[in-house]
């Protein structure tokens, strides 16, 4: 989903199939924030592209630009303010942080004319925050780009928003163990769960905010659909999901049809909360 009306900043000034292929053939420049499981999946991702993604430089907390420089190499800056990021004049600065980071410096990125990519959409569950992000896209003719992340059927979803939509419902379904550190783990006994059980039922603001590195994808799909208000959303804890996977289901009703989405995905191996999809989806197009 993209929201933004102007055309990407790369490609603004192209015409003709023959300016087509000049900015396919341009190396895209990145910047990502955070430095965890996605970032470093991205750079996997980035470097089998062709023509190749350039990440151009890494914005991490303070105290980790060392340790992150001897894993990244020297080609790439690892800096500690987000000033010095927008000096490497990237074309995407791809957020794979957190909610809070999402806060603290989408607005700034957007005003620069700089395309924003927001991995933790579930900082979108404040509309307020939302609208701002909007307007400064629009001021400066930046994109605010959301990825589909580890999910599908967005792009039904879309298209049936243009009809009436009746109910929409996402879940969320992973194993007990990968909803340590949330409130689940004070309202459940997590390691004794041996069947599929709801930890949460509420609407995508409250999902996003409660479970911020497990629901983000709640907050994606009202905005992609009914919206924030008329959007359901259960969050399961399954034991019987195959080793090393979560799940997802997402089901629509509208004037145009039914969807009923489901699906299986493997989990990062080191962060069993999000999915390898979610670092798959977020490609900025040339």
């Amino acid at each position: 989903m993209v929201a933004g009306a102007a055309p990407a900043r790369y490609s603004r000034a192209v015409h003709g199939q023959a300016g087509v292929r000049m900015a396919r053939k341009k190396r895209l420049k990145i910047a990502l924030i955070g430095y965890g499981a996605i970032s470093q999946t991205l750079f996997d991702v980035f470097a089998e592209k062709k023509p190749a993604i350039d990440v151009v430089g890494v914005l991490v907390r303070s105290g980790r630009a060392k340790a992150t420089q001897k894993k990244v190499g020297r080609k790439v800056a690892v800096v500690e303010s987000l000033k010095a990021l927008l000096k490497l004049k990237p074309d995407v600065v791809v957020e794979a942080a957190s909610q809070q980071a999402v806060r603290d410096w989408g607005e700034t990125i957007l005003e620069k004319g700089i395309d924003l990519m927001v991995i933790a959409t579930g900082a979108y569950g404040d509309p307020k925050l939302y609208k701002k992000h909007i307007k400064a896209a629009e001021k400066s003719g930046a994109r605010l780009r959301l990825p589909s992340g580890a999910i599908a059927g967005l792009d039904g979803l879309l298209a049936m928003r243009l009809g009436k939509l009746e109910r929409v419902k996402y879940v969320s379904i992973k194993p007990p163990h990968a909803w340590t550190g949330t409130p689940a783990e004070t309202e459940f006994d997590l390691p004794s769960i041996k069947e599929p059980t709801v930890i949460f039922r509420g609407k995508p603001a409250d999902a996003g905010r409660l479970y911020p590195k497990n629901a983000n994808l709640a907050v994606t799909v009202a905005l992609c659909g009914a919206g924030l208000q008329r959007t359901d959303i259960e969050l399961v804890a399954d034991p019987t999901l195959p080793a090393g996977t979560n799940a997802s289901r997402l089901e629509i009703v509208g004037d145009s049809g039914e969807i009923n989405l489901q699906r299986l995905g493997r989990s990062m191996p080191d962060n069993p909360k999000t999915g390898v999809l979610t670092a798959l989806t977020p490609w900025p197009t040339t």
